[in-house]
């Protein structure tokens, strides 16, 4: 029998490419009913998810509530290690996501305090919600073996809809009936609600040729 990877001997991992089961569901803080994970799925911390009433997860997606990276320490040069202290690497999480959410293929979500997504949103896909980054603040040690930085809770408020590859940052707090357009990136800012929130639209940098003209 195989031995558990480091991030699932320190914390409950649901990895999964078949539906999941009646005792799976039992996993999460709370599945709701008519609920669904369309795998294959991976949900770090299952315990810290809170999934409403008749909301539909599509393939693909990568929900990770991180509680416990401590084990990253082992990892770390040992002329280092004594500069970072293991609570730095333990966190709190939870993340709702509220009922009638409909959420497209390859999320991904990460989350050290507090993610909420109320309900009737619509996330596009290869959308991603972060409350937390990498930290990198040590100029020797590699940035995957740093803790992750701690940032503000997220908020998506209800019946709002998130376009296509768009990342929804720390601190970032979205009012009802917002429209965020495809590659927004929205951080650390309120939106009032029913904004239409999108970014920078292609330009020409320069022409390689002009032979045509």
């Amino acid at each position: 029998m195989s031995r558990p990877s480091p991030i699932a001997a320190a914390n409950v991992l649901l990895e999964t490419s078949e539906p999941l089961t009646n005792a799976q569901k039992g996993l999460f803080g709370y599945f709701g009913v008519n609920a669904k994970i369309v795998p294959p799925l991976r949900v770090l911390n299952p315990q810290c998810v809170f999934i409403g009433d008749v909301t539909a997860i599509r393939e693909g997606c990568h929900i990770n509530a991180f509680k416990d990276l401590s084990f990253l320490l082992d990892y770390v040069d040992p002329r280092y290690r004594g500069e970072f202290d293991p609570a730095q690497y333990r966190y709190d999480p939870k993340i709702e996501i509220g009922r009638e959410v409909q959420i497209g293929r390859f999320a991904f979500m990460s989350c050290t305090r507090s993610i909420v997504i109320e309900r009737n949103v619509v996330l596009s896909e290869r959308v991603f919600v972060g409350d937390n980054n990498h930290s990198f603040s040590h100029p020797e040690v590699p940035i995957v073996q740093q803790p992750n930085q701690r940032g503000e809770p997220v908020l998506i408020g209800h019946g709002s809809w998130i376009g296509v590859g768009a990342a929804i940052l720390s601190g970032t707090r979205l009012g009802r009936n917002c429209v965020v357009g495809a590659n927004s990136v929205c951080r650390d800012f309120e939106f009032p609600s029913h904004s239409v929130i999108g970014p920078e639209p292609a330009k020409v940098l320069y022409r390689r040729h002009t032979l045509d003209d």
